[in-house]
């Protein structure tokens, strides 16, 4: 599979971590993203990035959520097992 930049400064960032690394492109786009990934997990957890996600278009959880419970997931693994 291939990866096409067409945005002018995602590839001038990507070219420029490329040669700082000594690494081709590709990975150098691998690693900012793993890095990127591993530091975001570490940061905070999927609700305070959902969280952040909201915030960002002006959204937010009603206080009165309750999480999913699990069953709710068994069911879902059931359904789509027989698809």
């Amino acid at each position: 599979m291939t990866l096409n930049i067409r945005n002018e400064h995602a590839d001038a960032l990507a070219r420029e971590l490329a040669q700082i690394d000594q690494s081709t492109i590709t990975d150098a786009v691998i690693t900012a993203l793993r890095e990127t990934i591993d530091k975001r997990l570490e940061e905070e957890s999927p609700r305070e990035t959902a969280v952040r996600i909201l915030a960002r278009r002006g959204l937010s959880f009603k206080g009165t959520r309750q999480p999913v419970p699990p069953a709710a997931y068994h069911e879902l693994d059931h359904d789509l097992a027989s698809e």
